[in-house]
């Protein structure tokens, strides 16, 4: 017989190649439901809450905030990093240690995000491509208040502060005593800062001392230039040393009312004191005598301190030394110099 049987082809191969194709074709499918599932988590809130927490911890730069995270003119983009950072320090990054809450509407949507410990930030999320950029909402400080002699420009963070920061005047800090003689130092109150501002002053009439009274709240004076610094500087001294002789007994207060500004709270309280030295002694002198931190908060104003030994003497006995510091505040009078009020530190 001339044709040879052919042999039958296996089935086997079309299932192997059939099962091959299904798998394949089921990868892909989960391959791709995967992805979009990724997708999907990438573009909710809990995520673009979780990757802003992880950029801040990180030190990556925030991109310029909405402007409606910035409460005030004198607030910036830096101000508003530093205050993110501060705020999201030691927050957990993870999703499964924190609880998201959609708490309110507004310019953008809001949630609360609370750790284990019950600390709570809220953010406000904008759309941003398919998903949403968040940003944590950093509460303003509490207000900062300056008062700064009217001669005096003053800028917080780089901005100069005018008529609407300006919220009035008054007596010159030390000053009030002169009543409507004092001089007037201008109040201003700055809002809307998320971290503590960078103040700067100046002044033709010298350079500005910035004296923080508090966490919120500084005075500026000038420093005395040129003539004023040796006179101001020659009465502080001379006004100290007879104090320190009119409370030790060495003088009296004759040789002391010359010296001081007539009919204040301070003059009337030298006038009635009894001085009453508790080391008996027989002389009395100066020793390393300095007049620092000279400033005025106005024309013919001063305020300086002067620190100085007291040393006590008595025949026969050893020498007793009192270091000294008096803060003093003086104004001139019908040209010369007063002593208004004078503060034992």
């Amino acid at each position: 017989m001339n044709n040879k049987q052919q042999r039958a082809r296996p089935f086997w191969p079309w299932l192997l190649g059939l099962a091959l194709a299904l798998t394949l074709a089921g990868a892909a499918g989960l391959a791709w439901l995967w992805g979009a599932l990724a997708r999907y988590e990438a573009a909710t809130p809990e995520a673009a809450i979780l990757a802003c927490i992880r950029r801040v911890q990180a030190g990556e730069a925030l991109a310029e905030p909405p402007c409606e995270l910035l409460p005030g003119r004198f607030c910036g983009a830096g101000d508003y990093g530093a205050a993110a950072k501060a705020l999201l320090a030691g927050l957990p990054a993870g999703r499964e240690e924190l609880r998201f809450f959609r708490s309110a509407e507004g310019d953008g949507a809001r949630y609360t995000v609370a750790g284990e410990t019950g600390r709570r930030v809220e953010f406000v999320l904008y759309p941003e491509g398919e998903g949403w950029q968040a940003w944590p909402l950093a509460a303003a400080l509490p207000d900062y208040t300056f008062t700064a002699p009217a001669s005096v420009g003053l800028r917080v963070n780089g901005v100069l502060l005018g008529d609407a920061e300006r919220t009035g005047s008054q007596p010159a800090f030390g000053f009030e005593a002169l009543g409507e003689a004092a001089p007037q130092a201008y109040t201003y109150r700055v809002s809307g800062l998320l971290a503590p501002p960078a103040v700067a002053a100046e002044s033709e009439e010298g350079e500005c001392v910035i004296q923080w009274s508090g966490e919120h709240s500084a005075r500026v004076e000038v420093s005395l230039t040129g003539d004023a610094v040796r006179q101001a500087s020659d009465f502080l001294e001379q006004a100290a040393r007879v104090y320190a002789a009119f409370v030790s007994d060495d003088a009296s207060f004759g040789e002391l009312s010359p010296l001081l500004v007539k009919d204040t709270e301070f003059y009337h309280s030298l006038r009635t004191f009894d001085a009453h030295w508790y080391v008996s002694h027989d002389a009395v002198a100066f020793e390393e005598m300095k007049v620092t931190e000279l400033t005025g908060a106005g024309e013919g104003t001063a305020s300086g301190t002067v620190s100085f030994t007291y040393v006590v003497k008595k025949e026969g006995l050893r020498p007793r030394s009192y270091p000294s510091c008096y803060r003093m505040r003086a104004v001139r009078q019908n040209g010369e110099w007063k002593l208004l009020e004078l503060q034992v530190q």
